[in-house]
């Protein structure tokens, strides 16, 4: 049999396949990436991921690096763990953000969110999935951060159907630098500065009007 066969194909336990260069975490990996470094900018990376709240016991360190070292994603050096692969870029995306990009989705009663999260070099797309999973998106186009976030708005506007409203709120370490609420329509976007304002025509694309929202570029 090659090793590239999947025993559990055919079964109710067959792996998920995802989308090209997007890459699967649990939640306890995650955790464990985010405490590796205790800088300003990974302080701002738990509470964007909404991890504040979230447990910091030993026990969940040990899992999360326990599933990434089963997975090829850490090597052993000593008595501690050096990240490999996507989890080592990630896991300096999270100690050296300059830049946080939430978007939240609503379509009646269901919901999705996504953070977008820059560090000059890289950029990182989360989004928490079922069970405490995580789909993570890296991309290079750090030169082009107004088109990756536009690209991301459409796929999740493919996803959730026109009806959905879009909430999209960017900081950097100094604070909030802006908030846009987004709604599809007929011609493409509808944008308000504020939640209950009165909507205008997106005229000029939505990259554009994202780019608004991005000062301050990462060097």
């Amino acid at each position: 049999m090659s090793i590239a066969t999947d025993p559990l194909a055919g079964s109710d336990l067959a792996r998920v396949p995802l989308p090209d260069d997007v890459y699967g975490f649990g939640w306890a990996e995650i955790r464990y990436l985010l405490g590796r470094h205790a800088t300003e900018s990974s302080r701002m990376t738990v509470a964007s991921l909404g991890f504040d709240a979230a447990p910091t016991d030993e026990l969940v360190g040990a899992a999360g690096v326990a599933s990434l070292l089963a997975r090829g994603l850490a090597q052993p050096e000593g008595d501690h763990a050096v990240s490999r692969g996507e989890a080592a870029v990630l896991e300096t995306v999270f100690a050296r953000a300059k830049r946080w990009s939430g978007i939240s989705v609503r379509d009646g009663d269901t919901g999705d969110l996504m953070v977008v999260i820059e560090d000059g070099d890289i950029i990182a797309l989360l989004q928490p999935r079922s069970l405490g999973t995580w789909f993570v998106g890296l991309t290079d186009a750090v030169d082009r951060p107004a088109e990756v976030l536009a690209r991301a708005v459409e796929q999740l506007r493919a996803a959730h159907g026109g009806t959905s409203r879009f909430a999209i709120e960017t900081r950097t370490l100094e604070g909030s630098v802006g908030t846009r609420y987004f709604r599809p329509d007929a011609s493409g976007w509808t944008v308000a500065d504020e939640r209950d304002a009165q909507p205008r025509p997106v005229a000029d694309g939505l990259e554009r009007e994202l780019a608004q929202l991005l000062p301050g570029a990462p060097a």
